[in-house]
């Protein structure tokens, strides 16, 4: 029986790894499924991250330490979109706006992982979707 694999929205990628606004079981798991080698972020989550520093939306002093903090020192898997994917994602119905969380839903359908999400706009589409 295969496991599942696990896809953070940004918002999960950053609570998980600040340790924050998440309770404990989440970031228990979480931590072992990243252990175990099942836990991925998408390259966009990192742009994201970055126009939220920008905005003042989000307080991360250093984020190129961040991101290779999280990379270099998990086993968290990046993985990047490809054009097609991008592409993919216009073809969405219009259910939500937000580009990079329908970059996440084709991502996320494309490699079967489970979207690790809070965003009730996510649930409209056709991916699995976790969060605990």
């Amino acid at each position: 029986m295969k496991k599942e694999a696990y896809l953070f929205d940004t918002h999960a990628l950053v609570f998980w790894n600040n340790k924050e606004t998440v309770s404990e079981k989440f970031i228990n798991f979480f931590d072992n499924q990243m252990q175990q080698g099942r836990l991925y972020v998408s390259s966009i989550s990192f742009w994201e991250i970055a126009l939220l520093v920008k905005k003042g939306n989000l307080a991360i002093s250093d984020l190129h330490a961040w991101k290779n903090e999280i990379l270099n020192n998990t086993n968290i898997r990046l993985i990047e979109p490809s054009a097609s994917e991008m592409i993919d994602s216009t073809l969405l119905p219009d259910h939500h706006k937000d580009p990079f969380d329908r970059l996440l839903i084709v991502q996320a359908n494309k490699n079967k992982f489970l979207i690790v999400t809070k965003d009730r706009d996510i649930h409209k589409y056709q991916v699995k979707t976790f969060w605990i």
